[in-house]
């Protein structure tokens, strides 16, 4: 079958694409798609998208290929294949310039990003701080002070503190107000 003419080649294609012509017909005309290749970059094409999209475009070229009316299959192919690279780089152009246009700038929008990116080595850096500052407020509270701030840090309600330690609901309010306000002044340190 390879010693037939493109003309014979492209009359069993068009009675069927899934004819064995078609491997053949396409590595008569590789060399076309090598040259296109050679002169042409497409943005993240590989050997294989090279492949795929030359086979596509000879399968749509044959389909159209007048043998009666057309002389060269080989210039249409090659036209039509050109066609289809440029088309290809306009497409990878315009999605550059799509991605180019809605680009920020980390500087101008720090306040956006802040608010809407986690940064886990901050919440890390916070986390150790609170410990640390907690840790600093300890010894400075009073009795009461560190039974109610000791219960809260064990997820209790001031209501449960009360009645565990038998205390009035005005002592453990105040007990909590005021090492509330020393941790703050710990962590204003």
């Amino acid at each position: 079958m390879s010693d037939l003419s493109d003309h014979a080649l492209i009359e069993l294609l068009h009675q069927s694409l899934d004819s064995p012509a078609l491997p053949i017909l396409f590595e008569c005309y590789r060399p076309v798609l090598q040259r296109l290749q050679n002169q042409y970059f497409i943005p993240e094409f590989e050997q294989g998208d090279w492949e795929q999209e030359a086979l596509l475009v000879m399968c749509e070229t044959v389909r159209r290929f007048e043998t009666q009316r057309l002389r060269s299959f080989g210039a249409y192919y090659r036209l039509r294949l050109a066609h289809r690279i440029f088309d290809l780089i306009r497409q990878a152009q315009a999605l550059k310039r799509q991605m180019t246009r809605n680009a920020m700038s980390i500087e101008t929008e720090a306040e956006y990003i802040a608010d809407t990116v986690p940064d886990h080595h901050w919440l890390l850096r916070e986390q150790l701080e609170t410990k640390e500052a907690i840790y600093q407020v300890l010894p400075r509270l009073s009795g009461i002070e560190h039974t109610v701030f000791t219960g809260l840090l064990l997820g209790q309600t001031l209501a449960s503190i009360s009645q565990q330690y038998q205390l009035s609901d005005q002592q453990v309010r105040g007990a909590c107000h005021r090492g509330q306000a020393k941790l703050r002044q710990v962590l204003a340190e």
